[in-house]
């Protein structure tokens, strides 16, 4: 890992969310634009597009330096460098496998699939424990109705959602649901959502799990 060097003019190209070949689209535009004393930083939130990234600018000459802070990568190109107009980007790109990296969770129950209560509770408690200890985590997990009950202060797996949240995963909380059963004020992890976000993130996504 770099370190990433103090910058005081910087274009920022926030390519978070995005698929190949999206981001490596963004940053060549964002060379061209950039003034001839400006630096660039590129956000994203997977490695896969991070290393496409990462070897695009450094075929074309270009220094890169990264740094990892939660779910976002950010690569920084001290000063500016140039890329041939005619220079494609997408041949640089290589696809997030499966979307291994870009994907998110959405929790409906507080409980693992159909059957007996107290199974599905054991279940769902070894689901969302076991995602901290995963190589590939979601970059989103959304909580939605009878599901929300796993974020309030008694749900047995709040240790686990908050771990997942310092790491820079998102926690969203449909506060509708919040409202309707009349716990918000029982929210112990997480930001209280809207469907529109939920939405949103569902369609940035590259893959959606509901268990």
């Amino acid at each position: 890992m770099s370190i990433k060097p103090t910058l005081i003019n910087m274009k920022t190209i926030d390519a978070r969310g995005k698929s190949c070949p999206v981001p490596l689209i963004m940053t060549k535009k964002g060379v061209a634009e950039a003034a001839a004393d400006e630096s660039l930083v590129v956000l994203l939130d997977n490695e896969t597009s991070a290393g496409n990234v990462t070897r695009f600018l450094q075929d074309h000459g270009m220094e890169v330096h990264t740094q990892r802070e939660g779910s976002t990568i950010t690569l920084t190109v001290p000063r500016g460098g140039a890329i041939p107009e005619q220079t494609d980007p997408a041949a640089w790109c290589t696809p997030d496998p499966a979307g291994t990296t870009n994907y998110m969770i959405t929790i409906k129950q507080n409980t693992l699939g159909r059957g007996n209560d107290d199974l599905g509770q054991l279940l769902i408690k070894g689901f969302i424990n076991t995602l901290p200890d995963i190589d590939h985590k979601p970059h989103t997990i959304a909580f939605l109705n009878a599901g929300i009950f796993l974020t309030l202060h008694d749900s047995p797996v709040l240790e686990a959602l908050k771990k997942l949240e310092v790491s820079g995963i998102k926690i969203l909380v449909c506060g509708t649901c919040l409202d309707f059963y009349q716990c918000k004020d029982s929210m112990a992890v997480g930001v209280v959502s809207n469907m529109y976000d939920i939405l949103d993130a569902m369609t940035k996504a590259g893959k959606v799990i509901a268990p």
